[in-house]
């Protein structure tokens, strides 16, 4: 992705942070995530049952650094909602909604989603006075995320400054069963009897590159509706709102508001209340554009109407019902409750973003706000289709779908460009043309980051084996998968021997561009030839021998000094941006000797750029797991996946440590895989699935529900020693085990002996303990220091620092290695690689090793004070007894304010 122009950045404190907020119905405590009716789990045969104990409704209360404003959607509309309850509010994360497929093309510009008009906004007067969170005297507040069923709640006691008491709630969702739906519903209490006011807005100020188009009202229906018309493309949206009260004790009085703003209109409703008496007005919208239909207004008109005469109930029971299909197929994480909630919002927010039936993919903001123009990337492909394959393939192939309707595009593209075959943009939105922006000395991408062709043949043959549609195979997967071959066969350029190079191109790590034989992409460009090869054979198609012939020279460079493969030609060891060579054995499946497979891993990763985005260490976590690496690390990747990109109270990913896309559905879309791919081993083929499942003390199971593979359904449950595979529905289902084929029935389930690399007999007696630190940086937390594992580390934020690692029983030891981190340099500027050198040590001025067999008095075994830069220290020391160690931090390097211990071993 390129580095510039994200509309939606979050700070590194933490976002927005507006006032907070409330829900209806049910006191939970401050800022809690209620497990309310989560589902129930078991662990493996042989483990004890435990219950789920991720939350399903997400809590903000108090104003703080830890919020932002949460979104909902239903995959065709999405709506941020502000503290509020309804609106719009501006601000570093502004909430304003968004629909799919609406892009503008500005003039000298490129297509970018344009926001609706913003239609939640459902006010309310005191009198006089109107209700807002800056006016008078706000109690109670409480905002709540159903992730059940996408309802955003918000009450509170608002007291305006003329006095008056009442008691509000709203409620907000995108109704997941009828897609051009969204419904609003105020419901108060007034402390007074008086006359009151609820104004209806569809709201244009927040409306980006559009113009107004038409505007209506009907007083008799309490209805209004308008349409906007998007730059460039001229693409129509239609909004129609429709009120509905009950509770009113006397006649209703509907007057017409009209906004200077033409984008903008409104009703409003005035009423005599009677105090103690509750009152609620609803608001039905529909929403539709000239994309689905050729009268917009019209469409959204009926939409408004049918969902006012179904009525709030029914819909909710209908969305309700939606959702619960889809939670169907979820994720459930046991013994670590705040990493299930994790998985848990991280769910939701994906599917929020995504239907089936619809060829719209999705960004890496989704449909919670227009970050990054709103534009498809290979972040689509590579992070979010393989989270919704394995459960959901109805919603990866409207993703697929996306792809094969611009497939004319990209046989263009390829032409334009000099080549053959298709050739898919880096940045696509409306058309399927090439939408990166100016200038190209900024982003170069465009230009050279073509593997997101590979990216994309792979994904669409990810859906063909899962599914075993060999029909669809026929009509949209060989299309896209022929013209993708084409393109790499006319991109390779023969060389000496037999051997083929790609050239002039940029892999995912894009702060070194435009480099030659790239290893991830002359991989996925082999694999992508092999797959379509593949394809032709099973369609009774023939293939030109050229693809098999190009795939099988294609130059995967290999250094065996360092037993690693080197990221491109001329490679220096500089830093790199994010996981890109560590990607060859997942998800490209490129076979190589375990050895050098781990050597990558411990190569790349502490190379990896500390501000890239959230996703490499989902990479990271997955190779550790399929290599089966003692230790734990394996777990460490998962909390570094996640820790430093999760910034507020309603569990949103933020693209990096600092800032950047917001909510980041790329980053989620790693994440979840850990749990689908990495934990569970799971592997689709063509032919059967693999499934090699490993676990670390740190969690007591996963538990995969309906994950689906050629009209089968079947349940993963790996436990903290066997898993349990089960079929739920379904034909006998060949199951591959660690290179032994069994055949999976309903009769009964599969046990398989979950791996345990934490368990691997070491003499380094801290490997794996539960150690504890004074302080630590986010994601680079204690256990990352006796993991097992070079590359991962930990952190403090603070010196002096401990680290107290308790052994399982008492140890006589006599030999420490500690092992320190190191920093490269950054990229100088956009399209300059970084370069190789200084590297920094990140070692402490001073530090000790202490031992213990109490954890009460302590015992120095080893003093270090050293200007040196040697990342190796090995310590000697008479024979102690020791229950715990502790290595204490006295003094830090002004070079090195946070040292990085990267691993500690302690011996016999």
């Amino acid at each position: 992705m390129r580095r510039t122009r994200v509309p939606v950045i979050v700070s590194a404190a933490g976002v927005l942070l507006a006032s907070l907020l409330v829900a209806t119905g049910g006191a939970a405590p401050a800022g809690a995530r209620v497990p309310a009716r989560a589902p129930v789990a078991s662990a493996a045969r042989g483990d004890a049952p435990t219950r789920a104990t991720g939350a399903y409704v997400l809590t903000a209360t108090h104003r703080g650094k830890r919020y932002a404003p949460t979104f909902t959607g239903n995959g065709y509309l999405g709506v941020r909602v502000p503290p509020a309850g309804q609106g719009y509010a501006g601000g570093t994360v502004p909430a304003q909604s968004e629909i799919a497929g609406f892009y503008a093309k500005p003039p000298k510009d490129v297509q970018q989603r344009a926001n609706l008009p913003t239609w939640s906004t459902l006010g309310f007067r005191a009198g006089r006075d109107a209700y807002s969170l800056h006016r008078g005297k706000i109690t109670g507040r409480r905002q709540q995320l159903d992730l059940h069923d996408g309802v955003i709640t918000t009450t509170l006691r608002w007291r305006a400054p003329n006095g008056r008491v009442t008691d509000l709630a709203y409620q907000v969702f995108t109704d997941r069963s009828r897609a051009h739906i969204a419904t609003v519903r105020l419901t108060f209490t007034p402390h007074w009897t008086g006359n009151a006011a609820v104004t209806d807005r569809i709201d244009g100020r927040p409306a980006t590159l559009t113009r107004p188009h038409s505007r209506g009202w009907s007083t008799r229906q309490h209805e209004i509706w308008e349409s906007v018309r998007t730059e460039g493309t001229r693409i129509v949206a239609g909004l129609s709102s429709r009120l509905s009260l009950a509770g009113a004790a006397s006649p209703v009085r509907t007057h017409r508001v009209v906004p200077s703003d033409k984008q903008s209109i409104g009703q409003r409703l005035g009423l005599r209340v009677q105090a103690g008496h509750t009152y609620r007005v609803t608001k039905y919208v529909g929403i539709a554009t000239s994309n689905e239909s050729t009268h917009p207004v019209r469409f959204a008109r009926r939409q408004s109407a049918d969902a006012e005469h179904i009525g709030f109930a029914g819909l909710h029971r209908e969305d309700r019902a939606a959702w619960g299909r889809l939670w169907a197929g979820h994720i459930d994480v046991l013994g670590n409750p705040e990493l299930a909630t994790q998985v848990n919002a991280s769910e939701f927010y994906l599917w929020s973003s995504t239907r089936a039936g619809v060829d719209w993919s999705i960004s890496p903001a989704g449909l919670s706000s227009n970050g990054y123009d709103g534009h498809i990337f290979w972040d689509a492909e590579t992070w979010m289709h393989p989270s919704l394959l394995a459960q959901h393939p109805e919603l990866a192939a409207a993703m697929d779908a996306y792809r094969y309707q611009r497939l004319g595009a990209a046989r263009r593209h390829a032409r334009a460009t000099g080549y053959r075959g298709a050739r898919f943009p880096w940045e696509s939105a409306l058309d399927g043309t090439e939408q990166i922006p100016p200038p190209v000395s900024v982003n170069s991408e465009g230009l050279y980051e073509m593997h997101i062709t590979a990216d994309i043949a792979l994904a669409q043959w990810q859906y063909y084996l899962a599914s075993g549609d060999r029909q669809w195979l026929r009509r949209r997967g060989w299309p896209v998968l022929a013209g993708a071959a084409r393109f790499w066969a006319s991109k390779a350029v023969r060389g000496k021997n037999g051997s083929y190079h790609i050239n002039h191109v940029t892999g995912p790590d894009e702060e070194n561009p435009d480099v030659n034989d790239e290893a991830y992409t002359n991989v996925a460009a082999a694999r992508t030839l092999r797959i379509a090869t593949a394809a032709a054979r099973l369609l009774g198609r023939r293939a030109p021998a050229s693809w098999a012939k190009i795939a099988a020279g294609l130059v995967l460079l290999y250094d065996p000094a360092k037993h690693i493969h080197p990221e491109f030609r001329g490679y220096r060891g500089q830093m790199v941006k994010q996981a890109d060579v560590t990607m060859l054995q997942y998800p490209w499946q490129r076979k190589m000797p375990a050895t050098v497979a781990q050597h990558d891993l411990n190569y790349y990763v502490p190379r990896s750029d500390p501000g890239g985005p959230s996703m490499s260490d989902a990479i990271n976590m997955i190779d550790t797991a399929s290599l089966g690496s003692p230790g734990c690390a394996s777990y460490v990747y998962t909390e570094r996946s996640i820790l430093p990109f999760m910034r507020d109270v309603f569990d949103q990913f933020s693209e990096t440590r600092t800032g950047g896309a917001f909510t980041f559905m790329t980053g989620i879309g790693g994440f979840l895989q850990e749990f689908l791919y990495g934990y569970s081993g799971l592997r689709i083929n063509a032919h059967s699935v693999a499934v090699d499942p490993s676990m670390n003390r740190q969690l007591r199971g996963v538990v995969l529900h309906r994950l689906q593979w050629r009209g089968r359904q079947f349940t993963i449950a790996i436990g903290d020693s066997r898993t349990r595979v089960s079929l739920d529905s379904g034909p006998a289902m060949p199951v591959d085990v660690r290179g032994h084929r069994r055949v999976l029935t309903q009769a009964g389930p599969l046990i398989i002996r979950t791996r345990r690399p934490d368990t691997t007999p070491t003499r380094d007696v801290v490997r794996c303990a539960p150690a504890r630190a004074s302080s630590a940086q986010r994601g680079a937390i204690a256990l990352a220091a006796v993991d097992g594992s070079p590359a991962t580390d930990w952190q403090p934020s603070s010196v002096p620092a401990r680290l107290r690692v308790p052994l399982n029983r008492p140890h006589t030891i006599s030999h420490a290695t500690v092992l320190w981190g190191r920093a490269w340099p950054p990229a100088p500027k956009p399209n300059v690689p970084p370069p190789p050198k200084p590297v920094r040590t990140l070692r402490p001025a001073a530090y000790q090793l202490l031992a213990s067999t109490n954890g009460h008095r302590w015992r120095v075994i080893a003093r270090m004070h050293t200007t040196s830069k040697r990342t190796t220290d090995r310590l000697t020391f008479a024979p102690v007894r020791a229950r715990y160690v502790e290595l204490r931090i006295t003094k830090a390097r002004k070079s090195a304010p946070h040292p990085m211990l990267e691993e500690l071993t302690v011996t016999h």
